[in-house]
């Protein structure tokens, strides 16, 4: 039970350190420094690198290790396709349980969020986006599906190395999460499906410009 939660704290280490960008896509890990970092021996690194692997996060080669997975485009289709299917799925339950308190919690998620873009934090800004979503995923009641929204979120963000936000973009997308917003404390389902959708292919559309053109 001992070497199980061990190798579970270092695996969520590891993987934090790809949300801070410490580790990024691309990059060689070597089991000596990622020990040091965690404080253990290379067999709790090694077991934890080998789920990660397994999840699709890493890539292994034999006699050269393991390398932070770069998302290709076929993969990113797929997730974005996933991404879709979940949330347009997920709306009318999710409107139909939006109770005020919920729709607080939504404004106080939106809030963050624009903070985090006008202070140009790179990193926050995912974090908070996908709070933000799996907020409106939580209101469905389905936990199992909400789990489900952040892994394919996360299969996106830390497969892809972050830029800076373009002004335009910085713009845009406050804009299209109020719009969301508004659908939904408004109760039209219509509205907020189409929201989603505007929102997710103009959000493919711009990490598509800088990973893959």
């Amino acid at each position: 039970m001992a070497d199980r939660n061990l190798n579970d704290k270092v695996y969520q280490q590891i993987k934090q350190m790809m949300f801070s960008y410490e580790l990024v896509p691309g990059q060689r890990l070597t089991f000596v420094d990622l020990a040091d970092k965690c404080g253990v021996s290379r067999t709790p690194v090694n077991n934890a690198l080998s789920i990660l692997a397994r999840e699709g996060f890493l890539d292994f080669e034999p006699n050269r290790g393991y390398t932070v997975h770069q998302i290709t485009r076929k993969e990113a289709d797929a997730l974005y396709e996933l991404r879709e299917i979940v949330e347009l799925g997920a709306i009318e339950k999710a409107i139909a349980n939006a109770t005020p308190q919920k729709l607080r919690l939504l404004r106080r998620k939106e809030t963050l969020f624009n903070r985090a873009i006008a202070a140009n934090g790179r990193r926050s800004r995912f974090l908070l986006d996908e709070d933000f979503h799996a907020c409106i995923a939580g209101f469905s009641g389905n936990a199992y599906l909400t789990e489900y929204f952040r892994e394919i979120y996360e299969r996106i963000f830390l497969r892809h190395r972050i830029s800076p936000l373009r002004k335009d973009r910085a713009v845009q997308v406050p804009v299209e999460h109020h719009e969301l917003v508004q659908a939904i404390e408004k109760r039209d389902v219509g509205r907020a499906r189409d929201a989603i959708r505007n929102h997710l292919k103009n959000g493919k559309a711009y990490v598509y410009s800088f990973i893959f053109d």
